[in-house]
């Protein structure tokens, strides 16, 4: 590994650590972080490569850097966006706090969704419908064969055909931070894609209502699986943090005194 990649590596470690602490409420809004000085010991590093981690969460808005005033934690509940989802599943200490998160974005993601179809069924070209039509068809074989972890990553690349045959800027730069946040969710928490069992019946009505050119029906059958989707995703939610939760407790409970060491 050369220098350049050492010191990224290095640089992307103290970002992870700091934003885990930011989202854990272990650094809380309003604080300031030790110096630059204080922190590139810390972390047994250079002052470089420390800003360069500093950048990162500047970036991410969990932090505001002002000259002289040194580095001063921002409430990312105010300032933060899409991208900080799938790290605040894993580092929120509030469980309760994650599932009502992802009640509330949930139907926000619906409703781009449902304008991204009918937008797609007023303007698709017909490479567009082709394209979906090709997807379509991997989809349902990739569902066949029951792995979540590529279902999920082909529906991202479907619901990128269904945005572009939309022909429209405005609802792509609205519907990325909810793919990449999808994107990141699935590589994370792959036990989250949800294989329901209506995701073929689901692609092939709305491919039929694309084809068809019919909006009402197309927006209806969305609408109709995703809510059935967003429940069985939900109970599939609660079912990973209360999973988390009995992790965290275990490693949390001090070593039984009358259990002898083990080799």
């Amino acid at each position: 590994m050369d220098d350049t990649a050492h010191t990224a590596n290095i640089a992307a470690t103290i970002f992870h650590e700091l934003r885990r602490q930011i989202l854990r409420g272990e650094l809380t809004p309003g604080e300031r972080l030790p110096g630059e000085r204080e922190l590139a010991a810390r972390y047994s590093t250079n002052r470089n490569t420390l800003r360069e981690a500093v950048r990162k969460l500047e970036q991410s808005r969990l932090v505001t850097v002002r000259h002289g005033q040194g580095v001063t934690v921002a409430d990312f509940r105010r300032t933060g966006t899409m991208e900080l989802l799938p790290a605040y599943l894993e580092a929120a200490p509030d469980l309760s706090e994650v599932v009502h998160l992802l009640e509330d974005i949930l139907p926000a993601r619906l409703m781009v969704i449902e304008f991204a179809t009918e937008l797609a069924v007023k303007r698709a070209h017909k490479a567009d419908l082709e394209r979906l039509r090709d997807l379509t068809e991997l989809l349902i074989t990739a569902f066949e064969r029951g792995d979540p972890k590529i279902v999920g990553h082909g529906f991202q690349r479907w619901l990128d055909a269904l945005i572009d045959a939309g022909h429209s800027v405005s609802i792509r730069w609205i519907a990325n931070p909810f793919l990449e946040a999808y994107r990141e969710i699935i590589d994370r928490f792959p036990a989250l894609w949800v294989l329901e069992p209506s995701f073929p019946r689901h692609l092939k009505e709305l491919m039929a209502a694309l084809d068809a050119g019919d909006s009402t029906t197309a927006i209806a059958v969305t609408r109709d699986y995703y809510h059935r989707v967003d429940g069985a995703f939900i109970k599939a939610l609660d079912a990973v943090l209360a999973h988390r939760a009995e992790h965290d407790r275990t490693a949390a409970q001090p070593p039984d005194p009358k259990e002898p060491d083990k080799p």
